[in-house]
């Protein structure tokens, strides 16, 4: 019971910080988010949540040093590829130009995407159409290939 209680406390610190974001109170949201790091120190969730505010209020150097402790510790899928993108811009903005550009070439391929994925399950596709957004995962377009 004291796990969910503390994953609950945790959620809705998240909620109460993303509020704060969305009404543009970033240096409220930095708060809860410093407040909940000195109860939770090694959660990469309130790790991240910190950067992504310090990074919407220009505090580069400091976003990008939460991003790099975060992001290793996280397991969440969603959570890591949407900081590694903010932090390609990041270091783009603090002129590592090549750190952003390796990082960018991690990323994943747009054809791995839901936004591509999602409507063409939707759409109830054929056979040959199965088969040939399969050979575009694995093998990429032909665009990508000359």
């Amino acid at each position: 019971m004291d796990m969910i209680r503390a994953e609950e406390t945790r959620w809705r610190i998240h909620e109460k910080a993303n509020e704060l974001q969305r009404r543009g109170e970033y240096a409220e949201a930095e708060q809860v988010y410093r407040r909940a790091l000195l109860i939770y120190p090694n959660k990469p969730g309130m790790m991240l949540g910190l950067a992504g505010v310090l990074a919407l209020q220009g505090k580069t150097e400091e976003s990008i040093d939460w991003m790099e402790r975060g992001l290793p510790l996280s397991q969440n899928e969603k959570q890591k590829a949407t900081m590694r993108a903010v932090l390609c811009f990041l270091y783009l903005k603090s002129g590592q130009e090549r750190r952003a550009a390796s990082l960018a070439a991690e990323l994943p391929h747009q054809r791995e995407s839901r936004e591509v994925i999602q409507p063409l399950i939707a759409g109830r596709i054929g056979e040959n159409e199965f088969n040939e957004n399969i050979r575009t995962i694995l093998l990429g377009s032909p665009q990508e290939e000359s």
